[in-house]
């Protein structure tokens, strides 16, 4: 019978050889250190959800279940944490690309904005150092579980420390050649590019893609979109992200919308979509008969199958989807490695996506 160090080791590798083989972990470096670094240390209790007859219910996982190795070394995201402190360890595959992206070589200094349970923090330190790591969560007891994790995983040099990791007395500017964050962002803050050295590269989830950008001497940056899908959990605040309840279902008549419920199944539009709704501010409630959407301000649309939408407060959710729509198909519904986006030092974005018909741009973000 194996041991728990011999089992993990087994189904290390067998997730490693899926991800090469899926295309993830290209590099041979971020290769060896998924080999090397034990997912299990980090994740020793998770939440998984499932079905029963139609209802979802929540289990938890932890080091006595018989299935929780096994589900530990699956290409899949483990909710590990959720009130008050949300936080998951995010699907490897994903994290493989971002770390190919990322272009580390030994020696270089890089910074994590996001440690959530350490994990990534571990595959770094084994790709630049441990001494060269520095880890930022806003959570007290997240830094302190990923600390806890990492010094078990023989990381005992890397660096996690709790503050706001936008904010320019975190993240010191000139301090870093990489910048990696573990979670969405709807604008680049300063404090990211400013950390980095001109030379250096952020990869960073933003709307619903994951960006690549080279930072220039002024702290400007420019780049590309991973040609992958990416939901990850928003950057929070210190004082925390205030609820977005939703608002009363809107009255009166209901009128066409150009935009169909299963529009909402396209990966490539709902990712021009978290160009003009930023994910920090919206929540959906999705069917194949209906799609619900609200905003932070108040406003609600709610579209169904019969081609109709009812929509209510400051911001016209249903009209600005329909031209989104429109807009989308005209330009032959571009992919994500179409797009490109820039940021000048002064922190102006534009995102343009490049389409048989000449280049379309699509910024500022979030305007109207």
């Amino acid at each position: 019978m194996k041991t728990l160090d011999e089992e993990a080791t087994a189904r290390r590798e067998a997730m490693v050889d899926e991800l090469i083989a899926g295309g993830h972990a290209l590099r041979s470096d971020v290769a060896a250190a998924f080999r090397a670094e034990p997912r299990h240390v980090y994740v020793s209790r998770f939440t998984r959800s499932h079905q029963v007859d139609g209802e979802w219910e929540s289990e938890e996982v932890n080091d006595a279940h018989p299935e929780w190795l096994a589900e530990v070394y699956r290409d899949q995201v483990l909710l590990t944490s959720t009130w008050p402190a949300m936080s998951s360890s995010t699907v490897p595959s994903i994290m493989a690309d971002m770390l190919d992206a990322l272009d580390t070589r030994a020696g270089m200094a890089v910074t994590e904005i996001g440690a959530g349970t350490g994990y990534n923090a571990g595959l770094l330190g084994r790709l630049v150092g441990d001494e060269n790591v520095l880890s930022v969560d806003v959570a007290p007891e997240l830094v302190s579980a990923a600390q806890a994790a990492l010094q078990a995983a023989g990381h005992g040099r890397i660096t996690v420390v709790c503050g706001d990791g936008a904010s320019a007395g975190v993240v010191r500017p000139d301090s870093t050649d990489r910048l990696i964050a573990t979670c969405g962002v709807s604008s680049l803050p300063n404090a990211w590019r400013n950390a980095v050295r001109p030379g250096g590269v952020i990869v960073a989830p933003f709307g619903a893609g994951v960006a690549v950008l080279d930072v220039d001497e002024q702290h400007g940056a420019q780049g590309r979109f991973l040609p992958i899908g990416a939901w990850f959990m928003q950057l929070r605040p210190v004082d925390g992200a205030p609820l977005m309840p939703r608002p009363d279902d809107p009255e009166g008549p209901k009128e066409p919308c150009a935009m169909p419920v299963s529009a909402w199944n396209d990966d490539e539009f709902t990712f021009l979509v978290s160009f003009r709704l930023s994910l920090a501010d919206i929540l959906t409630d999705a069917s194949p008969d209906a799609l619900t959407v609200w905003h932070r301000d108040g406003s609600i649309a709610t579209i169904t199958a019969d081609g109709l939408a009812g929509q209510a407060g400051p911001r016209q959710l249903a009209d600005l989807l329909g031209r989104l729509w429109n807009d989308y198909q005209a330009h032959a519904r571009p992919s994500r490695d179409a797009y490109r986006i820039a940021v000048t030092a002064d922190g102006v974005h534009t995102v343009i996506a490049g389409c048989a018909g000449g280049d379309w741009v699509i910024c500022p973000p979030y305007a109207e």
